[in-house]
């Protein structure tokens, strides 16, 4: 059995490295490969994706729990979404929006990170509306 796993790890990076021979060789190359990545990605987990990463630099021993949770809520997507909602909307807005402020502000640990972050969306979003205006042309 330990044979078998090993011989798929082998056969995994042998087809990666393989794979991986066309890579881009300028800026624009990464560019385009970059927002080809972030197309596939749907718009309802921007917001889970930017927490997820949030919480690295919070939770201790954050490798194993956060990862474990991201895993398992884009697992589980469909049954945990609900459960969130029906939690969330017997908040009143106030709470709702001023507890996600104050979670944002007091969780901030490397303002340079998530200015980066932030700025990266933006970036990335226009970036994405630019690639999509040309691919209708």
């Amino acid at each position: 059995m330990l044979r078998r796993f090993l011989k798929r790890i082998q056969n995994f990076w042998k087809e990666s490295v393989t794979k991986w021979t066309n890579r881009p060789r300028t800026r624009k190359g990464w560019i385009d490969l970059y927002i080809s990545y972030l197309k596939r990605i749907p718009e309802r987990q921007y917001w889970p994706i930017f927490i997820i990463l949030s919480l690295y630099f919070v939770v201790p021993v954050s490798e194993i729990t956060v990862t474990l949770g991201a895993i398992l809520y884009f697992k589980f997507e469909k049954r945990i979404r609900p459960v969130i909602e029906r939690l969330t909307s017997k908040l009143p807005d106030w709470l709702r929006y001023g507890g996600s402020i104050i979670f944002f502000l007091v969780m901030i640990d490397d303002t340079l990170f998530y200015g980066a972050l932030i700025a990266l969306a933006f970036w990335s979003s226009k970036q994405i509306e630019k690639s999509d205006v040309s691919d209708q042309e």
